[in-house]
């Protein structure tokens, strides 16, 4: 066997991302708030980076917080009532009769934490507290018990009666509903707190409440003894319930800052501008970029080059944030007129590589840009994603996009007679009539989407 040794020339290509790269691709992707804790951390941190300028990020045109509460009419549909599973699904129209919990929820509280407080006030009992702690460590996201009597007694080494009793403690706690072991008791714990839990109610919640995925109102009030009118009365009351009483805890909510400000003008014209109020004018401290420039030890200027070239990438690389997303701004109004103009029905199809396109920059730039910012228009304040729909249906005089028509089935359905709702199928053909092709399997999927339940489970009497 032989063996030589000559050289070789290869020619690969490599990519590799610099520092000053990575900040910006970092702050690209950043929303109003993150980049404001970012900037925030960077001006302690580096002393060439002057602060007299920093504003606090408040400005009275911007509401601290959109936040969606959960909505009294979520449990069931104004016209009808779904399944139990479908209770806690978010809802496009949330009504304004919500649960408030974030009056008295801060930034840094949690359900833990919440609950746990409550405990330490109800009892100074050393075994109640351990057993409470645990049952509200394993409490979801949205306050239900994920765990049963025998099984937390079994974890513990104690009696269920034990157990039972402390868990009926702690349901007394607030948000009422909590720790819930399924949706009947949530709802039974709050209407027996609000003094509205008749027997006919609690009936009602504990033999029926997953019938009506299946079966029409009227039907289920036969076999209950009642009138229908009866039962819709009992199931108003039970709309006033909460299904999901903690939701708002473990997520604390933080203020949503809309960059973007699309305002109609006199003449007619919708306007593009940024509010940047909550971030510095940032400047670099001439004493130390002469520092810099004039330090004669190795190491000192070492650091102090470093420390200049972070600060002057952090400026460059929050300007090009900026012209990058009010260039991309920009085009999303332009290509989305109609909707600001007419509203959610001429809402276009829209890509990102479109927009990229338009706008002169990479697909990958315009994702970065539009995730977690916002825009402050006339018709609600919108995250720049809301813009971007690849489904297309073409209508009699344009292109409308699968938001639209969702839009659109949700108003058929909302103005349908609730004695005579509508079908898939007829609403398939309501849409027809307008021009808009949507056969009855796409109506039933958006249907699902929007949590409107089915014909039989809208139709009241």
């Amino acid at each position: 066997m032989k063996f030589d040794q000559r050289p070789d020339l290869s020619l690969n290509q490599h990519l590799h991302l610099t520092t000053e790269l990575k900040q910006g691709i970092s702050i690209l992707r950043m929303s109003a708030a993150e980049l404001c804790e970012y900037v925030r951390q960077c001006v302690e941190e580096n002393p060439f980076l002057d602060e007299d300028d920093w504003v606090e990020p408040r400005h009275p045109a911007i509401p601290e917080r959109y936040m969606q509460d959960v909505s009294a009419d979520a449990l069931f549909e104004k016209r009808g009532h779904g399944s139990p599973e479908s209770f806690d699904r978010e809802r496009s129209d949330m009504s304004q009769r919500s649960f408030s919990i974030d009056r008295y929820l801060t930034e840094t509280d949690s359900l833990d934490a919440f609950l746990s407080d409550q405990l330490r006030i109800q009892s100074d009992c050393t075994r109640t507290m351990v057993v409470g702690k645990y049952l509200i460590g394993n409490l979801d996201s949205n306050g239900y018990l994920c765990m049963s009597v025998d099984q937390v007694a079994a974890a513990l080494g104690i009696s269920e009666g034990e157990v039972g009793r402390v868990l009926s403690l702690v349901q007394q706690f607030e948000p009422t509903g909590v720790a819930a072991r399924n949706l009947a008791e949530c709802l039974e714990l709050q209407l027996r707190k609000s003094g509205d839990l008749t027997p006919m109610l609690e009936r009602l919640i504990k033999n029926y409440l997953a019938d009506f995925e299946t079966r029409t109102p009227a039907s289920i009030a036969r076999d209950m003894g009642v009138t229908l009118a009866e039962l819709n009365e009992a199931l108003d009351v039970i709309r006033t319930c909460n299904p999901r009483p903690a939701a708002q805890f473990g997520q604390p909510s933080r203020p949503i800052w809309p960059e973007v400000v699309v305002e109609l003008g006199a003449d007619g014209e919708y306007t593009v501008s940024l509010q940047d109020f909550y971030l510095p004018h940032m400047k670099i401290n001439p004493t130390y970029r002469t520092l810099a420039s004039t330090a004669k030890e190795s190491e000192a200027k070492a650091y102090l080059t470093e420390k200049l070239k972070e600060a002057e990438s952090l400026i460059d690389g929050i300007n090009f944030r900026h012209a990058t997303l009010y260039k991309i701004a920009c085009c999303i109004v332009q290509m989305q007129i109609e909707f600001f103009v007419r509203g959610y029905d001429c809402l276009r199809p829209l890509t990102m590589a479109q927009v990229a396109n338009a706008s002169d920059v990479s697909e990958s730039t315009v994702s970065r840009i539009v995730r977690g910012n916002y825009m402050q228009t006339p018709r609600g304040v919108f995250e720049l994603r809301f813009f971007f729909h690849s489904s297309a249906y073409r209508a009699a005089d344009r292109v409308v996009s699968s938001v639209s028509v969702k839009h659109r089935i949700s108003e058929l359905i909302a103005n349908e007679d609730a004695s005579a709702p509508l079908s898939d199928q007829a609403v398939s053909d309501l849409l027809a009539r307008e021009g808009v092709s949507v056969s009855r399997r796409t109506v039933n999927k958006y249907r699902d989407e929007l949590g409107i339940p089915a014909r039989a489970a809208r139709r009241r009497c």
